[in-house]
């Protein structure tokens, strides 16, 4: 499968929300309730594709890794190998890298494909990479998704997001909509830069099972969407714990 360009499908959301809001009525016996659920599980279930903008607004590139390939001792606490899927979005921030000379903050798998001679035009100064950390026990870490934005805000920009401006976010075309989600609850302003094809296809040899298989992934992804939401709501209703 093919990198794919993000599009904005005119579908009916307001009948299918409409809808969902019946049927989940039906079920609960609580019309109020559906009407209060059926939006997060309508967004996170069924849209699918994520905000956009155009790349001449960002002021900062954001990169998330999907998957990896195992090193060559098989040892969870060596780092693993980027992995044809990582190189990948090594060529998308390479994209956006030529249309606007952004700061490319990465995640470590990234920053090692664009540390290689194909992108050596790229200054390093503009590949800020994201690393992973050992701890006590030298069991290796890997950040989240999460993780990966906290240690952007908190550690280039003293844990000011406003002074971030906006995001350029490259991910893999079933992940990028959580990862701009993510960005939103650390207050960065994220979008999928218009123009540039995030790959959708899945690497079969992946040492990250989940990212084997589309049918695998994507339903783990709307089950993090919707925790998340949950985990939002139960803040708002109650912020003093």
């Amino acid at each position: 499968m093919e990198n794919q360009p993000l599009t904005h499908c005119a579908s009916q959301c307001a009948n299918f929300e409409h809808e969902a809001i019946h049927k989940l009525s039906e079920q609960l016996c609580d019309r109020r309730t559906a009407e209060i659920l059926a939006p997060f599980i309508t967004d996170a279930g069924f849209n699918m594709t994520p905000p956009s903008g155009f790349i001449h607004e960002a002021s900062l590139l954001i990169a998330f890794a999907f998957g990896n390939r195992p090193n060559a001792e098989h040892d969870p606490d060596k780092l693993a190998l980027p992995g044809p899927m990582n190189r990948e979005l090594a060529r998308c921030c390479a994209a956006v890298w030529h249309k606007k000379h952004l700061p490319m903050f990465v995640q470590w798998e990234i920053a090692r494909c664009l540390y290689e001679p194909e992108f050596s035009y790229i200054p390093r100064k503009d590949i800020i990479s994201i690393e992973p950390y050992w701890d006590d026990t030298g069991k290796l870490v890997y950040l989240s998704t999460d993780g990966v934005v906290q240690e952007i805000v908190e550690k280039y920009y003293h844990n000011d997001p406003a002074s971030m401006g906006k995001a350029a976010v490259i991910g893999h075309r079933d992940h990028v909509k959580r990862c701009i989600l993510t960005c939103a609850g650390r207050k960065v302003k994220g979008f999928a830069p218009r123009g540039i094809g995030l790959p959708a296809w899945y690497d079969v040899h992946s040492d990250q099972s989940w990212t084997r298989r589309r049918d695998l992934y994507v339903l783990q992804d709307v089950a993090a969407q919707l925790a998340m939401s949950a985990q939002a709501n139960i803040a708002k209703a109650y912020p003093q714990g």
